[in-house]
């Protein structure tokens, strides 16, 4: 039951944060899911591992009951995502076998990076523009291999990176 209440309060936490910098939940549980496992004596060479895992597996959820939403509000492009899920799903495969290969440290160096990346580009407030045209089909599939990618590595739902 202890073990229960940690998890609802780590998920509150990571939640109330994501709020108030307006970012994914993934950008903040894995690192505050890395520290409470790591307080809870988890082994130092899975917990990260686990944390990437837990988080995208939680996000699985979330990310359902968004589209469900939005698609009921007609703001989903399924062409679009069509085209570019193909990339996304060979880019999580090899997000995966990156992940798997990187040490629970090294994987931490990454997810740091990748942090301070979204931070930059937050406090610079770089944006795409709206009047941007989309890449070929090909373009897309390159794109959203980049997009899984990082997705699966960093453990954060595509949106964030897309």
């Amino acid at each position: 039951m202890t073990l229960l209440l940690i998890y609802l309060a780590v998920g509150a936490f990571a939640g109330l944060l994501a709020g108030l910098f307006g970012i994914g939940g993934g950008l903040v549980i894995v690192p505050v899911l890395v520290i409470t496992f790591e307080a809870l004596g988890f082994p130092v060479e899975v917990l990260t591992h686990m944390a990437v895992g837990t988080s995208l597996a939680t996000i699985a959820f979330t990310s359902l009951s968004s589209v469900r939403t939005h698609h009921q509000k007609g703001a989903v492009d399924w062409p679009l995502a069509s085209r570019i899920s193909m990339g996304i799903l060979l880019g999580a495969v090899l997000g995966v076998l990156t992940a798997n290969s990187l040490s629970g440290a090294g994987l931490q160096l990454v997810i740091g990076i990748s942090a301070l990346i979204v931070a930059a580009q937050m406090g610079l407030g770089l944006k795409p523009k709206p009047t941007r045209s989309l890449p070929s089909k090909r373009g897309l599939v390159v794109a959203g291999s980049g997009i899984g990618w990082g997705s699966a590595l960093f453990g954060i739902g595509s949106g964030s990176i897309t």
